[in-house]
């Protein structure tokens, strides 16, 4: 997490430069739910999800493995972990939680 923070801050490189990696195109057809930018991604949240205050941007990546390191610019909230498990369902139980905190917290 300590990575991401610094990643997203501006530590690294200046923050318009973080901004410029934000050239989002869509790899899979839909129903995918990934926007791939220049070395980061971007989850697609359908407004459904959010209806009333909606999740604009969830970014980072997703490991092979289970890993995970996303970032919430409208929260500032960051999320880091591992699901220890290489199929879906630990991204999906993974997803449910970041989305039930973020919408809290907005």
């Amino acid at each position: 997490m300590i990575f991401l923070k610094a990643f997203f801050n501006g530590t690294f490189f200046p923050k318009e430069e973080v901004e410029s990696l934000k050239k989002w195109n869509l790899i899979l057809p839909p129903p995918s739910l990934f926007y791939y930018g220049i070395g980061i991604e971007k989850l697609f949240i359908p407004r459904i999800i959010s209806t009333f205050k909606p999740i604009t941007e969830i970014i980072g990546f997703w490991g092979q493995t289970g890993s995970f390191a996303w970032y919430n610019p409208d929260t500032n909230l960051y999320f880091t972990g591992t699901t220890n498990q290489i199929n879906g369902a630990g991204h999906s139980a993974v997803m449910k939680g970041i989305l039930k905190i973020i919408k809290a917290a907005l």
